[in-house]
């Protein structure tokens, strides 16, 4: 993956380097022929000064990118030497040398299209200069050669005297004859013009810059046809590995969550065997004698305790700086010495110290004699997860009363601990033979301990935390039985999928509780405000304040579902990365798993219309709520008294118009994510249309004579009687008018008979 960053900026160099040759060099219909030659001489002449002073940068810039070639094409090997050596019984092993095959051929072929480009971009350079050469020979007196007017000292001068980048009003001239037009070279004949000797000397110019410039490209071009060769090399060999990649993730993807392994009785039943065979893999990996004393591998044995010997003291460093932090700022900070503080002071710490640990390990990872690939791959797992707690713990604190911070801590403390178990599993390629023995009791163990934990704790804390512990619990459960029946490495998915999803919800709660802080200071203080400065507006419907809610009603109806919604494949694709797994993941997500004629569904289109379902609903919401705002100021206005009496702004028809247009967007919307052929849907409409036009004869009346009635004859709270019952107006809808009778009691009538 290196090597991209070294390759895309080249060629982002390469194309600022031919900026100024790409934009000269053009001429228009000027005047007549001798001015156009004066033009032109004046933009190839900026075209060649241009060149001539990107070439030189452009060169070393080649040199250094054919050497990142020759290296690319090394790790290629290299690459297919690690993906055809895995075993399938290692399957983190395996699914690690599949996804590096695979993002170096995507970041490969991301490359190779600009460069690709360039060498296109050259061809029609060269053709575009060599054609323009041709059209100035063969201006009368046509030349057969570049003419040798110019004479080879004068060359030598201008070339001089452009590359300094003095190129304007460059004097030339030579022995030509113009009056005789006897120029050197040059084929007299009877032609209806003759370019005069200034123009002659102009053109002579122009076929030298444009010589020049054909030359230059032709050089660059030649230079980075070098190139191609490894960069078609590297493709061949990418593509037959990727290719192979893909065909061992079908394997892999079949293997954890279809077939699954042999079930927990079965190695119980055989456990001498099971055992024999865990030490052994455990031996194979992890061994010294695999290192020797001559070969060194950086992902076996001592690498793998050397690097846990180093995380562990970085964490105490990181501990004693964050004590050391926390007591500077208790001296300091009068905050820090209050009892709230006091009681969130070991989860400020734990906090305080998870980033210095970040830290600490980006900072380790800059040093050449400590990042090696194994360390790099390990520190972004443990960073990753280390951002995980910094995220659970920011939100305990934020959510949390003082009070109950420990049991916070308590409670999310197995879970949190199961993860970091599972994320070491990843580290250190743990064999799947060992995974099959010791995973199960490890579950049940922790299983107990997340029980005991939220029986003890559970009546204490907030009802979304108890909600997530108890999913918590089940999770774990599922887990186990997941394991037990031989699926454990779908077991090691979904527990690592759900501690990214409860913090996920956390983050998503804790945002809530903030929300609801800012409605509390701010929204709230500005809808009283509104109620003070227009009286005759409001009314118990939380549109009227519209105005001054929009962005707390956008992050709650719109913002807060959506990441509600997405934070599921979000955090599914986070755990599929922890496996290496996110190719398989991708094919999920859009494998289409319901495919027939009339309708086409995948998991992504169907978050994608449901995440829709929120954003129609708030364009609904504001559609009715700044209708009813420019309704009742209009009628305010026209009153004249500034005063509105009760019900007379009819709003039903409006909103019931709004309701269908917005909605029906929405349908349309989604019939086209999901690819509902429009054809088979008009054949259904009309079916509808000429079987229930006759059986819906009274509904269509009533729903004809409701639109009358919510036009205005009839409002919400009038007084009427019908059929002998006298009450008031309680609702309006396109089959009946519901009335509240004088008794209280609610009698709807069919909108026809009113």
């Amino acid at each position: 993956m290196r090597h991209r960053h070294k390759i895309i900026p080249f060629l982002l160099t390469l194309v600022l380097l031919l900026v100024p040759s790409m934009r000269s060099g053009a001429v228009f219909n000027e005047r007549d022929i001798a001015r156009t030659l004066q033009v032109l001489r004046y933009e190839l002449s900026k075209a060649y000064s241009g060149m001539a002073r990107s070439q030189i940068g452009f060169e070393e810039q080649q040199l250094r990118q054919h050497e990142d070639l020759i290296q690319l094409v090394k790790d290629c090997n290299e690459l297919s030497l690690m993906l055809y050596s895995q075993k399938q019984d290692f399957t983190f092993d395996l699914t690690y040398a599949l996804r590096q095959v695979t993002d170096k051929y995507h970041n490969f072929t991301d490359s190779k299209m600009p460069f690709d480009n360039i060498l296109s971009y050259f061809d029609v350079e060269i053709d575009r200069y060599d054609r323009l050469l041709k059209a100035l020979k063969i201006l009368p007196p046509e030349l057969m050669e570049v003419p040798d007017s110019l004479g080879p000292s004068l060359l030598g001068t201008l070339a001089t005297t452009l590359h300094i980048g003095a190129f304007m009003d460059i004097p030339l001239a030579g022995p030509v004859d113009g009056g005789s037009g006897d120029v050197p070279g040059a084929i007299e004949e009877e032609l209806d013009f003759q370019l005069d000797s200034l123009s002659q000397v102009d053109r002579d110019s122009c076929i030298f810059y444009a010589t020049e410039l054909l030359d230059m490209f032709t050089s660059l071009k030649d230079m980075m046809v070098k190139d191609k060769d490894y960069y078609e090399t590297t493709d061949t060999r990418l593509r037959e590995a990727y290719n192979y990649a893909q065909d061992r993730y079908k394997i892999v993807q079949k293997k954890i969550f279809v077939d699954g392994g042999r079930n927990y009785w079965h190695i119980l039943t055989n456990l001498p065997q099971s055992v024999r065979r865990a030490v052994g893999d455990f031996h194979d990996k992890y061994s010294r004698d695999y290192n020797g004393n001559t070969i060194h591998s950086e992902w076996r044995g001592p690498m793998v305790l050397g690097f846990a010997f180093i995380i562990i003291v970085y964490l105490l460093l990181a501990a004693v700086l964050s004590w050391l932090v926390t007591k500077s700022l208790k001296r300091r900070v009068s905050v820090f010495r209050s009892d709230s503080f006091a009681m969130r002071e070991m989860a400020f710490v734990i906090l305080v110290s998870l980033v210095v640990f970040v830290i600490i390990v980006l900072l380790a990872r800059m040093s050449p004699k400590v990042s090696t690939h194994f360390f790099t791959m390990a520190s972004s797992l443990l960073v990753e997860y280390a951002m995980i707690l910094v995220a659970l713990l920011t939100s305990l604190i934020i959510r949390f009363p003082g009070k109950l911070m420990g049991v916070g801590l308590k409670i999310y403390t197995p879970v949190v601990t199961m993860g970091l178990l599972i994320i070491a599993f990843r580290i250190m390629f743990i064999p799947n033979s060992i995974i099959n023995l010791l995973f199960p009791p490890v579950l049940l163990l922790f299983a107990v301990w997340q029980l005991v934990v939220f029986r003890k704790y559970s009546s204490m804390i907030p009802r979304v935390d108890r909600g997530l512990m108890w999913t918590s619990l089940f999770v774990t459960i599922a887990t186990f039985v997941l394991s037990v029946a031989g699926y454990a490495l779908m077991g090691l998915q979904v527990y690592i999928w759900w501690i990214f999803q409860i913090v996920m919800l956390q983050v998503i709660q804790t945002v809530k509780a903030l929300l609801a802080r800012y409605r509390v200071k701010n929204v709230d203080k500005r809808i009283r405000a509104y109620r003070m400065l227009h009286p005759a507006e409001i009314s118990n419907d939380k549109s009227a304040f519209f105005l001054v809610s929009w962005l707390y009603d956008l992050f709650d109806k719109v913002i807060i579902p959506l990441l509600t919604l997405f934070s599921i494949p979000v955090c599914l694709f986070l755990s599929a990365r922890v496996f290496d797994l996110t190719e398989v993941f991708q094919t999920a997500l859009f494998y289409p798993f319901l495919d027939v004629k009339a309708i086409t569904l995948s998991l992504y289109k169907v978050l994608l219309v449901a995440g829709l379902f929120f954003v129609f609903r708030y364009l609904e919401y504001m559609a009715t709520s700044l209708y009813r705002v420019y309704k009742m100021r209009d009628a305010i206005s026209k009153s004249g008294t500034g005063l509105l009496r009760e019900n007379e702004v009819n709003l039903t028809l409006a909103n019931n118009v709004i309701w269908l247009i917005t909605w029906g967007l929405y349908i349309i919307v989604s019939i086209g994510i999901l690819n509902i052929p429009t054809k088979s849907l008009e054949v259904v409409t009309a079916g509808l249309a000429a079987g229930l036009g006759f059986a819906m004869k009274d509904v269509l009346n009533n729903f004809f004579y409701g639109v009358q009635l919510m036009s205005g004859r009839v409002r919400v709270g009038d007084t009427l009687e019908c059929d002998g019952i006298r009450g008031t107006v309680d609702n309006i809808s396109y089959q009946t008018t519901t009335i509240q009778a004088i008794d209280g009691s609610l009698i709807a009538f069919p909108n026809s008979v009113l």
